[in-house]
């Protein structure tokens, strides 16, 4: 089972907790929405204007035009190699000021709120921050800091990052203080909460060990989200009374999960086929509660690229029961990938494909895997390129690699 801790919101850039504001006093322009429009606002200072529906409580003022300390370090970012070289993403204007934002603000913002608040833990309890684009789904491009109740040490921060705008530090548009009636450590502890219920839910469930779910809180609306793969529609609405408090929003992630005598493989109708698929994940390994599956690299597979083609052991019940080697199938997975060498993982439910046959063959594609298989050692080191029955000499011609070794051999298609 899956618990994801952190807002689902910000699983990539949620760095730590931290909250900034500046004057409460309400200014004049700006994208003033009606009164009607405004969301809530229990802060204790004045709504200044609404963005992306969050009431802004405080804002920073732009008093200097001298940027050029800000925009050194922009041109650094530019000449970087791998900025250049798309590791960091694409090398446009607008995603450097958005790594620009984080590496700016963010190392001036985050160290002053921490030092104000008392530490991380302790802004913690009194507000929620993260960075904000498209990929977030929080726009504009910034630092957005939440405060449930505002206080002297807001001010104080406020002041303190007014004197990085007018030394040119940083630049106010991209610092967002706005009112949140969810802190972070409100947050976690109901994440806390909703995973214990979850749990025991799953626990009554007659096959426990195979499912998986995970639970987050959405940062910028306090939103609980589970995803599952066993959850009923009653057991959905029981979390969604338990918790009423906050709205929830329940995911199916993939199958749900087979119940105790139900069955979790499905076999094709015609055991054989002349036409090939292009589902390239083999059955390579079998013992009694796992297999080994690995995706055979049949184009695109140069002498030196090293690739490992997503070998993962699978524990699946009775594995050596329903599966033979050399199977193609297609499986369901559950739960997280565990990043080993090999990977590792649960498997939920197997589809197994037909078994490819050529026209005039009398092997078909499992059984000549089994032999090559049957001369190895190691199967899970085994990473085939290639595959294929030449009909004129009545042989199966293979090529793989194992051990970083090149091997290309011929087997003779005869039964045995």
């Amino acid at each position: 089972m899956k618990w994801k801790w952190g807002a689902s919101l910000l699983i990539i850039l949620f760095l730590t907790a931290c909250d900034t504001a500046s004057t409460h006093t309400k200014e004049d322009g700006g994208q003033l929405k009606s009164q009607s429009q405004n969301p809530e606002n229990n802060s204790g200072w004045e709504t200044i204007e609404v963005v992306n529906n969050q009431s802004i409580i405080a804002k920073l003022e732009q008093t200097t035009n001298d940027t050029s300390k800000r925009d050194k370090v922009l041109e650094e970012l530019d000449k970087r190699q791998d900025f250049i070289d798309e590791q960091l993403g694409e090398p446009t204007k607008e995603h450097a000021e958005k790594l620009a934002v984080q590496g700016i603000e963010g190392t001036v913002v985050l160290p002053i709120l921490e030092e104000i608040y008392g530490g991380n833990a302790e802004f913690e309890k009194n507000g929620v921050v993260f960075f904000g684009d498209e990929a977030t789904g929080v726009e504009p491009n910034g630092i957005w800091i939440g405060i449930k109740q505002a206080d002297e040490r807001l001010q104080r921060f406020v002041d303190t990052l007014q004197e990085k705008v007018d030394n040119g530090d940083i630049l106010a548009k991209y610092i967002y203080i706005y009112y949140t009636p969810y802190t972070t450590a409100e947050n976690n502890q109901l994440m806390e909460e909703v995973y214990r219920a979850t749990n025991e839910i799953a626990k009554q469930h007659s096959t426990p060990e195979r499912l998986s779910f995970g639970v987050s809180v959405d940062v910028k609306t306090g939103t609980i989200e589970i995803e599952h793969n066993f959850l009923t529609k009653e057991q959905q609405q029981v979390l969604r009374e338990e918790f009423s408090e906050r709205d929830t929003v329940i995911k199916q992630d993939g199958r749900l999960a087979p119940k105790e005598g139900e069955t979790d493989i499905t076999y094709p109708d015609e055991p054989y086929t002349t036409k090939l698929t292009d589902e390239r994940r083999f059955v390579l390994g079998l013992s009694e509660n796992e297999m080994f599956v690995r995706g055979i690299a049949f184009q695109n597979f140069s002498d030196d690229d090293g690739v490992g083609n997503g070998g993962i052991y699978y524990k699946y019940p009775d594995a050596k029961d329903k599966l033979k080697i050399g199977q193609r199938v297609k499986v369901d997975e559950s739960g997280p990938i565990k990043a080993s060498n090999p990977a590792q993982g649960k498997a939920l439910y197997v589809e197994v494909l037909p078994d490819y046959k050529p026209e005039g063959a009398d092997l078909s594609e499992s059984q000549v895997i089994q032999k090559l298989l049957a001369q190895t050692e190691k199967n899970d080191s085994v990473i085939i390129r290639a595959l294929s029955y030449n009909k004129s000499q009545d042989e199966w011609f293979i090529s793989y690699r194992q051990n970083w070794k090149k091997v290309e051999t011929t087997l003779k298609d005869v039964l045995e």
